[in-house]
This record gives structure tokens, sequence and C-alpha cells, in this order.
């Protein structure tokens, strides 16, 4: 959702930006983000659980994109459901639904049009199709990393911990979240705008002078966030009006209870909680290997944090983290029998590797007993089994093929480069090419051989 209308408030300090000038740098890519616009050029076969693989060329043209100016991308996933967007959630789940129904609805009366808008409006990304996804960046040597939460609080704290040098989002929720350094609204060429946390003092259309991050956030959550519904005839010019006149929430809500707004009697709890939403929401930090809070608690804090996310065992945690578990279910994922919805990822293969596996393929037997449907209504006689000829399967059916025109030459020499914000060690999970076994567990590090090794990770699904 974001913060609705804060980005135009900020134009006066966005300045534009092409993704060669972050050359050397590591980047967070809101990969979701990517997921759903990918998966609106395939939402009818998404829908349908047909075969395709569209979604997944969208996001690795872009991951090709940075890794030829460069710039080295880690993935982050969504992981689990955050108790506090439950009803945020379900609303969505609700809409798919009934958007899903029009579509069958007008396909059924004919009108293609209609039922391709209303399929892009009902599509999921799902963790099986991240999963997919995830194989393919194992297979590439791309460093990624499932949140168990939310991607954007583990997108800032791997900003705020300066693991990575800056972000790629289409979310304006990165911005309360206290990320240093975002990049919006990057399109296929690599052309995009950047924010960045210094420049809020210099903004003109509202002026930010005098403001501190936590009333930048209270101003935000005042207008409406996924955590909290905003007040009726509130917006973000009368929050900031608020906020830059009492400086803090609590005695916002003690005028506006003694004006002529109606105020919930809940409203100031609820907005308590989604402060520490916004701060201290669980994240996995890396070079832990366990689950952390994006900022520490404070000292004086209830016990009662489940709303922050439910603790996850740290064994789980980084199953989830390197994509062997279901954040959903934390099951592995071999071990659901979940239904693909797209092509196989063992057959998207990068375009400068020849993959001549289907040429040795056998002719398919298939015994005319076996045919039940002629076995039903004739009896086939003893020449015409003797002449019966199986169909086989060609021994040139093409195997899906990314097609990038930037293919990553210079890695090595791009890993080397440097950055003008420092990046310190910390390992994010990346797993070792292997051609012969697309669900590898190998991971290792791109930073310094001190904390080279993520996690020696054992067999999928075992702990």
């Amino acid at each position: 959702m974001g913060i609705q209308g804060l980005l135009p408030l900020l134009k006066s300090i966005m300045v534009p930006i092409h993704i060669k000038e972050l050359e050397g740098c590591s980047v967070a890519v809101d990969t979701y983000s990517w997921l759903h616009k990918g998966a609106l050029s395939c939402s009818t076969q998404l829908c349908k659980g047909l075969p395709t693989s569209r979604h997944i060329e969208y996001c690795m043209h872009r991951v090709n994109l940075l890794r030829h100016y460069g710039v080295k991308p880690v993935l982050v996933f969504d992981g689990g459901l955050l108790p506090m967007k439950i009803e945020q959630e379900n609303k969505r789940a609700r809409t798919r639904k009934e958007n899903l129904v029009r579509a069958i609805e007008h396909e059924s009366n004919g009108n293609s049009a209609a039922a391709y808008e209303c399929y892009q409006k009902a599509v999921d990304i799902s963790p099986s199709i991240a999963h997919e996804l995830i194989q393919v960046l194992r297979k590439e040597n791309v460093l990624y990393v499932v949140a168990p939460y939310e991607a954007d609080a583990q997108m800032t704290f791997l900003s705020v911990s300066k693991q990575v040098d800056a972000v790629i989002t289409e979310d304006s929720d990165l911005i309360p979240f206290g990320c240093h350094r975002i990049i919006f609204k990057m399109d296929k060429y690599g052309q995009g705008v950047e924010f960045q946390n210094s420049r809020l003092q210099q903004n003109k259309d509202i002026s930010f002078v005098g403001f501190t991050n936590e009333m930048l956030l209270e101003m935000c959550i005042f207008s409406g966030c996924d955590y909290q519904q905003s007040l009726p005839g509130m917006g973000l010019k009368r929050a900031h009006a608020l906020i830059t006149k009492f400086k803090s929430y609590d005695k916002v809500i003690k005028h506006l209870r003694y004006s002529t707004m109606s105020v919930p009697p809940l409203y100031e709890e609820s907005f308590k909680k989604a402060i520490l939403t916004f701060r201290h929401q669980r994240v996995y930090d890396p070079t832990m290997k366990d689950i952390v809070h994006l900022f520490d608690l404070p000292d004086n804090i209830d016990n009662d944090l489940e709303f922050l996310g439910p603790l996850i065992p740290q064994h789980i945690a980084t199953g989830i983290a390197r994509g062997d578990l279901d954040p959903f279910t934390q099951m592995p994922f071999q071990l659901q029998g979940e239904s693909s919805t797209s092509a196989p990822v063992a057959n998207v293969t990068p375009r400068y590797k020849n993959s001549k596996q289907e040429t040795g393929k056998k002719k398919l037997d298939l015994p005319v007993q076996k045919n039940l449907l002629t076995k039903y209504f004739c009896f086939a006689s003893l020449e015409a089994k003797r002449n019966f000829k199986a169909p086989q399967l060609s021994p040139k059916s093409p195997s899906l093929v990314i097609h990038t025109s930037l293919s990553p030459s210079n890695n090595g020499s791009d890993e080397a480069a440097s950055c003008n914000t420092s990046c310190s060690s910390a390992s994010l999970v990346v797993s070792k090419s292997d051609s012969n076994n697309l669900h590898s567990n190998n991971v290792e590090s791109c930073f310094p051989d001190g904390v080279h090794e993520f996690m020696e990770s054992p067999s999928p699904g075992t702990s």
C-alpha cells in the first residue's frame, strides 16, 4: 500500500539516477515488486496454473541489468504473515478472489479484454512462485534472503546496518521505516529516481526543518498506513501540520479528542503498536544467522510483542532465509507436494550455456494395450498391432531460455569495485553454481573471508 501521496510531496528532493552510478555498490531489491510486475504479462497462466516463466524472465533481466553495470543485487523476499497486517492481507485476498470470479465470468462471456484485466488483479505471488525464482538465483550465484516477515523491514535492516548501500523498491513505506537511500521507479533501462534521507531538510512542498525520524514516522502513520487506518479527513498535509505544531503523536491525539474529530477509544493503543512495528519488527541478520529486531527494543516495553511477528526458532529462521522452508508453513518446499504454477526451473538456463539434455532422449514406446480408448471402442487386429508406431517426443524439445542482452561477463571485476558508501562485512544467502543439481544448498558470501560462510546448509528440509 505504501504511504499515499508521500512521494509527490517529496518530488523536490527526488533526483534522477541511472544504476551505473551505483557501480561497485550492493543494492537490496524488493523482489516481490518485480514479481508482481512480471506477473502482469502472464497473469492468466498463473491464475490457471498453466506453465509460464515470463515473471521469472522479467526478474532475471533486471538482475542481469544490475550486474552488467557493476551493481551487486541482493534480492529480498517477503516471508510469513505479519499479525499487524492480517486484516489488510485478508482484504487483499478477498479482492483477488472476487477478481478471479469476474475474470472467469468475463472469459465465459467472450470478453477477453475484461477477463485479462481481472486476471491481472487476481494473481497472487505465493511462496512457491518466489521459490522458483530462488532456484534460478542459486544457479546464477545471485545473493538473496527471505525475510521472516516483511521485506520492507528486512531491506531497511540491511540498509541501516550497512550490509547494502541502497534499496530498489516501489514502496514509499521504506521512507518512514528509516531507509537511508532508496531508488524508486527503476525501469528496464536502469533509470529511476533517488531518495536520500539526508535531503529531507531541503524539501520545498512541505518543510521538514526540525523534524526528527520519529516525527516523520508519526506523520506517516496519522495519514494512514498498512498497520493503522487514518482518521476521517486526515491526510498527509494535515498530519504534517499537527506534528509540526505538537511535536509528538500523543499530544496530537489529545488535541484531536478535544476538537470536533471523533477518535476511536483504541486508536492511541493501535497507534503505539504501529510505531513499534515500524521500528522494532523482527528481521533476519545474516551475520548472526538469527532473528533480531530492526532497531533495539527500549527498556520500558511490554513483554507481549507477538504483533511484531512471532519469534521463530533459529534453525527455522535460517531455513526460511535461505529459501529451503516455506515461510507460511515452515515446511520444506519439496516435501509439500506443491504443484508449480510455472515452467520447471531446471529448464531455465542462461543464453550463454548450451543445454543439450534433450538431444539424448530415447524413443518413448507406448504399448497398444495401454491405449485405453482404442481398447474400449474397438479390437485391434494383429496386423495393426505389428504396424503400430507409438507417438514420440521430439528430440529437440526447446528448453526455456532467459533472453538477456546483458550478461554478467565481468562479475569478478564488479565484486572488486569500490563504492562511496562503506558496506560492512556481512553474509547473505547464495549458492554455488551446480548445473547438475538445481537444489544444491551450498551457500557462500560475496563478502570478506572472515564471514564467508552464510551457513553450511544441510539437505533441504533438515535442520
